[in-house]
């Protein structure tokens, strides 16, 4: 019986100490392959059309989504703090019909996209060189939505 307490204890949840927003839903945490799926398509589109497959920003992409030039999928950190600056994405994607996702971590994100600093969104458009992979996300993504 000590020796289960102790697994428990040393069993620790991350998704519980990260600090996450309480409209970050859904999240791909739940579904990990996806996080990773994207992190490698935005690597792949920063690196293959110098940086025309992404929109990067909380301004720029608000702007591209109201343009109707939003044609991708769009990431979000759920890590941002105040939150109220990324409040108004999950209801002009929703109108829009764009699929947007979560991820845990808003340094990984900017870690992705090449730069330096932590990124809250990123616009993620296809291509033909991702086109199969790209597919498979917007599917997860809308699994998760339960769409």
């Amino acid at each position: 019986m000590a020796a289960e307490t102790a697994a428990q204890e040393t069993e620790v949840d991350y998704d519980r100490l990260l600090y996450r927003c309480p409209i970050a839903q859904p999240i791909s945490s739940d579904k990990p392959k996806l996080t990773k799926k994207l992190y490698s398509l935005i690597k792949a589109a920063v690196t293959a059309d110098k940086k025309r497959g992404i929109v990067k920003g909380i301004k720029d992409v608000t702007k591209a989504v109201r343009k109707g030039k939003g044609e991708g999928i769009v990431v979000l950190g759920a890590d941002v703090s105040p939150y109220d600056v990324v409040s108004h994405f999950p209801v002009v994607l929703e109108e829009k019909k764009i699929p947007y996702v979560w991820v845990p971590s808003r340094q990984d994100l900017g870690a992705a996209t090449n730069c330096k600093k932590a990124t809250s969104v990123v616009l993620l458009k296809a291509n033909a060189s991702n086109q199969a992979s790209f597919d498979k996300c917007v599917t997860a993504i809308n699994e998760l939505h339960g769409q």
